[in-house]
């Protein structure tokens, strides 16, 4: 017998077909002590990979595969998982095992949340119906969040925002995870199990962590009775029009009271909107700051900042005081008078429009001069992989057929070809508003570094004006197709890290 398997397990034979010359060796032996019984009858469940064999459980997660291992499972005529029938191959049936899948769709019941339901495997066969304890794991828990009016005393209520907070054992406050200070047994969860409120207890002034201890898994999160300090991780421009919406995400933005531009003025908390999970501020922008710096968001636990908002150093083209449209098929350089699209804007910007045939691989075109950043700016040895470029564009509708061909340096062995702009906050191509684009300048530079590049671009002064160029084709085979957008503010900048 042992030399058989070796031989189903070297030939990779299908492994319902191992199961049942391991499980037929012992049925002979069952059969007699059961007196002729047969009636099914489940031992145990397990996973299909032999080399688990010895894995027995009754935890099962969505969307597993088991072999159930019993005795006279043949006939099988009906399988039900917490009380809801599922299908199963008559195939992978034998008198002594049967493989199913536990279902992963939405419409397939936990008993988590909906305790009515038996929590088991159930199997109806032509000659009698075996069950067995069968627990499907709810997905393990989340906190976002602590929401709470901060400074938080002893008494006040505390909600614990998240999700998949099903079937809870336990909830403790913990210090270093490993002893529980304080646990907490007067609780609430909302009928989402998005939401667990309790009030805070009277000998509890310190923070530390809290647990949620739930069936499938362990969440938590620290707990600072002053509120946990803000963070940036992100926002929608780095230089937004003024008159736009702005967007600062990040976490822990608890009763914010300002967010101050670059040291020169603030937006008030009344001219803010944050958002109900505490991790997104939203404002329009009342004007251009005239320096580059940081953005602070000021709150009750300290104060996040991000730098680099408005980087006017590394501006290469802004058709206003660096660089400028040198010459271009259904292109020009406009200034808004707030009558036509884009209808906000920063001075001058560039842009084109028109009606572009089918098959046309050159119709319109932005060539401009531009302005480096010397490498008081960008080091000479940055690595040109740590660089992108960033630009503000206005789509007035989606792109359809017509894409982009963007050339940087002169170099169009290099340049990206099939561009549409795309948001580089949402990954959307945002229309009827500005929106900051962001590519990565390996996409555009054959050079290695910083140096690399600007040496060879300012070997040719006299060829400063082609340096950069935005081009319009149509490869596919629409005809009449209308093209109108618009760009401004370029600008060459260190790759922003998430924190």
């Amino acid at each position: 017998m042992k030399t058989l398997i070796k031989k189903i397990i070297h030939k990779g034979w299908p492994v319902v077909f191992l199961l049942a010359i391991l499980t037929l060796s012992t049925v002979a032996s069952c059969k007699d002590d059961d007196g002729g019984n047969n009636l099914p009858v489940i031992h145990y469940l397990r996973l299909t990979d032999p080399v688990l064999a010895d894995s027995t459980f009754t935890d099962v997660e969505r969307g597993t595969m088991l072999a159930v291992i019993g005795e006279n499972l043949d006939g099988v005529i009906e399988v039900y998982i917490n009380n809801q029938k599922i299908s199963f191959n008559s195939t992978y049936s034998t008198p002594t095992s049967l493989i199913i899948t536990v279902p992963y769709d939405e419409d397939f019941k936990l008993t988590s949340t909906n305790p009515e339901l038996q929590a088991e495997l159930r199997i109806v066969t032509n000659h009698g119906t075996a069950t067995f304890p069968m627990h499907v794991l709810s997905p393990g828990p989340n906190i976002f969040f602590v929401s709470a009016f901060y400074p938080i005393e002893p008494g006040d209520e505390v909600t614990l925002m998240g999700q998949n907070f099903y079937e809870i054992k336990r909830i403790y406050f913990s210090k270093d995870s490993v002893e529980v200070t304080m646990p907490i047994t007067d609780y609430q969860v909302s009928n989402d199990y998005e939401q667990i409120t309790f009030n805070m207890p009277d000998k509890l002034k310190e923070g530390g962590y809290i647990f949620v201890d739930c069936y499938t898994d362990e969440a938590s999160i620290e707990f600072v009775p002053a509120g946990p300090k803000p963070a940036i991780t992100g926002i929608s421009s780095t230089m937004p029009m003024p008159g736009t919406e702005v967007t600062i995400v990040g976490k822990n933005f608890i009763n914010v009271s300002k967010v101050n531009i670059n040291g020169e003025f603030d937006i008030p908390k009344e001219d803010l909107e944050v958002s109900e999970a505490m991790n997104a501020i939203t404002f329009t922008m009342p004007e251009a700051p005239e320096n580059s710096g940081k953005i602070i968001v000021a709150t009750i636990s300290g104060t996040a900042e991000l730098e680099g908002f408005y980087p006017r150093e590394h501006i290469v083209l802004d058709f206003d005081n660096r660089g400028s449209r040198s010459w271009g098929d259904n292109s020009d350089t406009w200034t808004t008078d707030g009558t036509t699209d884009p209808f906000i804007a920063d001075r001058n910007y560039s842009g084109i429009k028109g009606t572009i045939s089918a098959n046309n691989s050159w119709w319109g075109q932005i060539v401009t001069t531009t302005f480096w950043p010397g490498n008081d700016i960008i080091p000479d040895d940055t690595p040109i992989s740590e660089l992108e470029l960033q630009f503000e564009c206005y789509v007035t509708k989606l792109f359809d057929g017509p894409v982009l061909e963007i050339q940087i340096g002169g170099n169009f062995d290099a340049s990206l070809k099939d561009y549409v702009p795309v948001s580089s906050f949402t990954g959307k191509t945002e229309t009827a508003e500005w929106m900051q684009c962001s590519i990565p300048l390996e996409s555009l530079v054959a050079e290695a570094t910083w140096k690399e590049f600007t040496s060879r671009v300012n070997e040719n002064p006299q060829d400063a004006n082609t340096q950069l160029g935005i081009y319009v084709r149509n490869p596919s085979n629409k005809n009449d197709v209308s093209v109108e957008f618009y760009v401004d503010n370029f600008r060459i900048v260190p790759i922003q890290k998430e924190n």
